[in-house]
């Protein structure tokens, strides 16, 4: 468990396009000081990256304040949990966050070139002290007391190349896990819809894995078994940490999405289920149930 809150050392551009904008964008990471956060700027308006702010969840998590959408920050969001970073703006010239291979890996390799450095204050965490679920028709999430995070997908597929499988991420600070690189998704099928509804008009195979009923239709196929699930790991990871610290507990998922994954965190905030402490405080006395 890392002890002190992070940022990086200097600032980080990444360029490319919107997963569903297919608009060209431009992010600067920028350090900043300790008990800030991560903080979107968009035109001027400082978004924090907090589900209070969470307003859209078609295929993606979005953020809005005053006018200024955020867009398809999950990935980016999941690659500084895993890389235990706290405190961060985020500059963004457009509506939604760049793709890039549809996974988290650019946005580690290159905050991890940048370098990261401890800041000078105990890392904050939200600590589940109670058992929670939160269900939508046969969809729910459960997450239970533990003083380590731990995130677990479960999906239920008729189709056979992911059909019904579970993936699992535990953090730690060794960061040995195939989690991050995992890359989103589609059925091809489903692509023309989601063109039609405005979406994945920047989606393409080299940002997205495309299956056609049993068969991967990138060349390279998976990267690794079970691709697909573990990238849905990297999403309820990304939106877990919108509760606005680390948290500690676990969580599981069946058949979970953003929208699900948003009133979770909700739920956790609504029903007292959390404490924000210091690391120095955290203890077995704060797991209640």
């Amino acid at each position: 468990m890392n002890r002190y809150q992070r940022t990086i050392k200097k600032e980080v551009k990444i360029s490319g396009i919107g997963l569903h904008s297919g608009k060209n964008v431009n992010l600067k990471l920028i350090p900043t000081e300790a008990n800030t956060g991560i903080v979107f700027i968009r035109n001027g308006v400082s978004i924090p990256a907090h589900v209070d702010y969470a307003n859209g969840f078609d295929f993606s998590t979005s953020l809005y304040k005053d006018g200024q959408w955020v867009k398809t920050i999950e990935h980016l969001m999941a690659a500084l949990f895993f890389l235990d970073i706290d405190n961060l703006f985020i500059e963004i010239d457009n509506e939604e966050v760049p793709i890039l291979d549809g996974s988290a890996k650019v946005f580690i390799e290159e905050i991890k070139r940048a370098g990261i450095k401890d800041l000078q204050e105990e890392k904050i965490f939200a600590v589940l002290t109670k058992e929670v679920k939160t269900t939508y028709e046969d969809r729910f999430i459960l997450g239970k007391p533990s003083l380590q995070f731990k995130a677990t997908y479960h999906a239920d597929y008729k189709n056979s190349i992911i059909g019904n499988k579970k993936a699992s991420y535990i953090h730690n600070n060794r960061f040995v896990s195939e989690i991050p690189n995992a890359r989103t998704y589609c059925f091809l099928e489903e692509v023309e819809f989601l063109r039609s509804k405005g979406l994945a008009q920047g989606g393409s195979l080299e940002n997205a894995v495309v299956i056609h009923e049993d068969k991967v239709i990138n060349p390279e196929g998976f990267r690794f078994e079970d691709e697909p699930v573990k990238h849905k790991v990297l999403d309820l990871i990304g939106d877990l940490y919108l509760i606005g610290h680390p948290l500690l507990g676990e969580f599981y998922s069946f058949k979970g999405g953003h929208r699900l994954n948003a009133a979770f965190v909700k739920d956790l905030i609504s029903q007292e289920a959390v404490e924000i402490l210091p690391v120095s405080e955290i203890s077995k006395e704060y797991i209640k149930a």
